[in-house]
Order: C-alpha cells, then sequence, then structure tokens
C-alpha cells in the first residue's frame, strides 16, 4: 500500500504541474495539495508503523522523540489530507453558483492556495499538544490520559474525521447537483469540468463511508477501556480495527487510480510522461552502447 500510494502520489503531482489546465482549476489545485500531503504522510507514517507492527522493530516505540513526533506527524499530515477534497467539494459548489462574482471570490487561485497554506499551518499548530502528551511507556508509544487527550479523542478526532467531512460533502454535493439542475450553469459545463467532477465524486464517497467508523473508533476504545474483555472480544475487535484501518487507507492509496480511471485527460498525460520516459532511457542505451562500441 505504500509503494502503490507513493506511486499514486507522485503521478499526481507530476500530472497535475505538467498541464497548464489543471495548474489553473481550484478544484485540481486542492487535489495536488492532497498528493502533496499524501506523499509526505505515507513514508513517514506508515513505514514506521510497519518497522514496529511488522517487524518489531521499536523506532517511535522505544525513542521518545520519535514517538512525539511520529504521534504529532500523525494528525499533522492525515487532517489535511483529507480536508483538501472537502475544499473541492465546495469549490465544485461554487463553481456551479449563477452569481459571477461568487464564483470569482471564492475560486480566485490566491485564495485557493492561501486556504492550503493556512489550512496546514492551522492543523500544525492545533496539534502542538500532542508533542507533550506523547510518550514512550514500557516500549509502547502512548498518550498519557488526561484534558487534551479526551479533547482529542472526544471532540477532535469525530469532528476532523467524521462530522466535518460529511458534512462537507454531502451539504455542498447536495448543493452542487441542485445548481447543476440550472440550464444555463449545464451549458457553461465543458468536458474538462464534467470530468473533474468525475474524479472527485468517487474519491468524496470513500473519505465519507470511511470516515464514519474510523473517527468513532477512538470513542468506542476509550469508553470500553475499563471494561474487562475475554480474547474472542479483543480479537473480534482488532479485526474490525484492522478492516477499518485498510479500508480507510484508500483515501491516501486510491485517489491518483481514480483520477486516471475517470478522467482522459489524466490518461493523456501520463502516457505522455510514459512516451517521453522511455524515449529518453532509449536514447541513453543507445549512447551508452555507442560510446561502448567506440571505446573498444
Amino acid at each position: 500500500m505504500i509503494t502503490l500510494g507513493v506511486i499514486g502520489a507522485l503521478l499526481t503531482i507530476l500530472v497535475f504541474t505538467r498541464q497548464k489546465a489543471f495548474q489553473r482549476n481550484p478544484t485540481t489545485i486542492y487535489l495536488l495539495a492532497g498528493g502533496i500531503m499524501t506523499a509526505i504522510h505515507l513514508p513517514t507514517i506508515y513505514l514506521q508503523s510497519i518497522l514496529v507492527d511488522g517487524f518489531g522493530l521499536g523506532v517511535f516505540n522505544t525513542n521518545e522523540i520519535a514517538c512525539r513526533e511520529h504521534n504529532y506527524l500523525l494528525y499533522v499530515t492525515t487532517v489535511p489530507t483529507i480536508s483538501f477534497p472537502c475544499f473541492a467539494a465546495f469549490d465544485q459548489y461554487a463553481s456551479t453558483r449563477r452569481e459571477a462574482s461568487f464564483r470569482n471570490r471564492w475560486r480566485s487561485l490566491r485564495l485557493v492556495r492561501l486556504l492550503i497554506v493556512s489550512s496546514v499551518v492551522f492543523w500544525a499548530l492545533v496539534y502542538i499538544p500532542i508533542l507533550f502528551i506523547s510518550h514512550s511507556v514500557n516500549n509502547i508509544c502512548v498518550m498519557e490520559s488526561g484534558v487534551i487527550a479526551n479533547i482529542n479523542d472526544y471532540f477532535l478526532t469525530p469532528l476532523v474525521y467524521t462530522i466535518s467531512p460529511l458534512t462537507f460533502i454531502v451539504v455542498f454535493t447536495w448543493k452542487t447537483v441542485e445548481n447543476l439542475r440550472s440550464t444555463f450553469i449545464t451549458k457553461q459545463c465543458s468536458k474538462f469540468t464534467k470530468q473533474i467532477r468525475r474524479m472527485l465524486t468517487p474519491q468524496l464517497i470513500v473519505l465519507a463511508i470511511s470516515g464514519i467508523p474510523f473517527g468513532l473508533q477512538s470513542v468506542y476504545f476509550n469508553l470500553t477501556n475499563d471494561i474487562p474483555k475475554d480474547n474472542q472480544r479483543q480479537a473480534i475487535e482488532h479485526l474490525f480495527v484492522q478492516i477499518n484501518r485498510l479500508f480507510y487507507h484508500c483515501n491516501f492509496v486510491c485517489p491518483f487510480y481514480i483520477y486516471f480511471y475517470m478522467s482522459s485527460e489524466v490518461r493523456k498525460v501520463v502516457k505522455q510522461l510514459m512516451r517521453k520516459f522511455f524515449k529518453f532511457n532509449s536514447m541513453t542505451t543507445l549512447r551508452a552502447m555507442d560510446g561502448n562500441t567506440r571505446t573498444f
């Protein structure tokens, strides 16, 4: 999943920065920002988790600094990544508004970039307390119980993983559909605009569905923390947690492949990149062979 996710994130960055049409579209700029955050999130968070859970290597469990860094980056890279598709949903709503002044105000590229940077900075500041409550205890990286941990588990996590994304997606998708019923707006939609909408829709559906159990699981475990659990219940809970995590990981691994499947423009750019890559490799090989022949 790390390999597919990182490749997809890098291809998202390459595709959306190669074509001017993507560079000028606010929705794809939000998706590009999500690709950049994913490229940071996957190796820094998933790789450490694999080393600990899969190979029993301490890393953030045995090192205090690594523990704090892991927990902090876990939130700081996750929340903006899932926020940007929500911003893109709002942009789709703004793009279908009849009032030109509203569209121009909220779809300004300067404002879009400002919102992206502000979002990253905002969540980086909000989650600073995580650095102070994260500790390595008995070779396990944990967050100490207290007010900050309770605020995070009972308020912030359900809000940013479940309530806010679901609200954004449902409200603005519904409003966008309402706006699209307008004959004026329908006529204004280009083929490129429709492709972007098709790219975004499956991503929003996955985010909305996966966010509900993922955002509420911490509440469940905190509420049942003092309840005695036999081995069977612990095994069942662990199974559902793993299934839930795998489904939620689709938000980081699958976006590019959704874009590739849903958009002919994305496929066209990828084909151009592949042709340039293989052409460059062929020319390099021929030059190397020619140089070896002359040397011989």
